[in-house]
């Protein structure tokens, strides 16, 4: 949560598909703080539920919301994999709070840092 304050104090972009419950606390700090962020659903934009927290950063231009391009009603591995991927594409750093051995996401920053990508694992702290 310390790594979040910083960003929203800086006013640094964070994109993310703000998933899990930690990302989720992530994007209320950022959301709290007017901080900028971009939601990246592993689902079509088009019919989303968007929660009613999300309005107001919405129409004041402090928060963005887009569909990762290969969407589906359900949330798979291999989507998730792909939407990391796609949100990879859009930052200069790549910023991972943990990442468990040998699962996906360690193979995805393995194969960032291999194409000479910054990345940050928060949990090297």
């Amino acid at each position: 949560m310390d790594w979040a304050l910083q960003q929203a104090r800086a006013r640094q972009v964070v994109v993310s598909g703000f998933h899990s419950p930690l990302e989720q606390s992530v994007l209320n700090v950022l959301i709290v703080a007017s901080s900028p962020a971009v939601v990246v659903l592993a689902r079509p934009l088009e019919g989303a539920k968007l929660p009613p927290e999300w309005i107001e950063p919405l129409t004041q231009g402090h928060l963005a919301v887009v569909s990762h391009e290969a969407t589906a009603n359900r949330l798979t591995q291999k989507l998730a994999d792909a939407r990391n991927v796609q949100v990879a594409q859009l930052a200069q750093k790549i910023v991972v709070a943990h990442a468990s051995p040998n699962c996906s996401l360690a193979k995805l920053l393995t194969q960032w840092r291999l194409n000479d990508r910054r990345v940050h694992l928060l949990s090297d702290d």
